[in-house]
């Protein structure tokens, strides 16, 4: 019988063990999950694509009406960009396509309890070197060094500052995208509240100013604050060796990117489905990692293209942005400039359906809504 061993029951932890545990058979796989009470879990909510929750119907049979009973969750109809290019436009999922916000925490502990009779958990604290196992999939949480990873060059944000606020029922179906001073503010929706968290560069601008400046936009959006500010410093990075013989990373032990167009669930899910062919289907792990480098190209793309639009605003950290998302697409692959240039004519691209977590639907609303033109590109 062959071991998998899962390092941690976190967001990305607790789909992995999710992912293995309905893609194996008992008697033929042993599924394990450590993980260490004593470290605090996620609060935060969180967006996705909208292939997750095809994801969780399919391995658990969750329905819309599961995810608002159980995660607190709530409908994502789409992304409204606010203050962005030259309009603002919603990023929307055509119809019947439909995504979901959810609470980090609850669907960590849901999903714990369904797979409690698959999957056995274990409240200890190891590293992933210090497990006899056949396969790790290492979702222990963010490095404490940046040796093994390439940074997400970028990317112009590198913290955070997250505040609740509730209401009675929900306001929103779509995550809000505010252009704002300093960077950009999200609103995700979830049944009785809504998180507003304002990205931007401690470089550029201070706790304090981000703190005035986000109370006065959900003041301005007529919410209450409930609790203290969550604050938040992070690098954007991802690993330079994803895939081994024995182990692969996922969750923030592999990557992190800001969370412009929600697409790191989607892309647990996407490391989870190279593992699976890594461990049971003799997929060289090296054609695994450059497949894994490039979708990290493309993701980053989809987040620097909204800030090569610019904003309404003529701040320090906008002339940042704009001028690193001008470096990143200077020197980009050919699959892109063919898909840039079908959605500027009007034309589907040949033989491509997806760029990372986008469809060609997803470019087509994004480029015209941010107004980018053939100039634009042409740098």
């Amino acid at each position: 019988m062959k071991k998998i061993s899962i390092i941690g029951k976190g967001t990305a932890g607790i789909l992995s063990a999710n992912h293995f545990a309905s893609y194996t058979k008992e008697d033929e796989v042993e599924i394990e999950c450590y993980y260490d009470s004593s470290i605090q879990e996620q609060t935060v909510g969180e967006g996705t694509t909208v292939d997750v929750p095809l994801m969780l119907n399919q391995t658990q049979g969750l329905e819309f009406h599961d995810i608002f009973k159980h995660l607190n969750g709530n409908f994502k109809t789409g992304i409204h960009y606010i203050g962005w290019g030259k309009q603002d436009y919603m990023h929307t999922f055509p119809m019947p396509n439909t995504s979901i916000h959810f609470n980090a925490v609850m669907l960590q502990n849901y999903l714990k309890e369904r797979l409690s009779d698959r999957v056995k958990f274990i409240d200890k604290n190891v590293h992933w070197t210090e497990v006899n196992t056949d396969y790790v999939i290492d979702c222990s949480g963010k490095p404490n060094n940046m040796n093994d990873y390439y940074k997400a060059k970028h990317i112009p944000v590198n913290a955070a500052t997250v505040y609740q606020c509730n209401w009675i029922v929900p306001e929103y179906t779509h995550t809000l995208c505010i252009a704002h001073k300093y960077g950009w503010i999200f609103g995700i929706p979830l049944q009785d509240r809504i998180s507003f968290g304002y990205l931007y560069n401690s470089e550029f601008n201070t706790k304090e100013e981000i703190d005035k400046e986000l109370q006065s936009v959900i003041q301005e959006y007529g919410y209450h604050i409930v609790d203290y500010p969550l604050e938040l410093e992070f690098k954007n990075y991802y690993k330079k060796e994803n895939f081994t013989d024995n182990v692969t990373f996922n969750g923030n032990a592999s990557f992190f990117l800001e969370p412009m167009e929600a697409t790191s669930i989607a892309t647990i899910d996407e490391i989870n489905r190279h593992a699976y062919d890594v461990i049971f289907n003799g997929y060289n792990p090296k054609v695994a990692n450059t497949i894994y480098k490039e979708w990290f190209y493309k993701v980053q793309d989809i987040i620097t293209l909204h800030y090569l639009a610019g904003s309404q605003y003529d701040t320090e950290f906008w002339k940042h942005a704009v001028s690193l998302a001008e470096n990143n697409f200077s020197d980009r692959t050919a699959n892109l400039n063919v898909i840039m240039d079908s959605v500027l004519n009007n034309k589907q691209a040949f033989g491509v359906t997806n760029y990372g977590t986008w469809t060609f639907d997803s470019f087509v609303q994004n480029i015209k809504g941010l107004g980018i033109t053939k100039e634009t590109l042409n740098l």
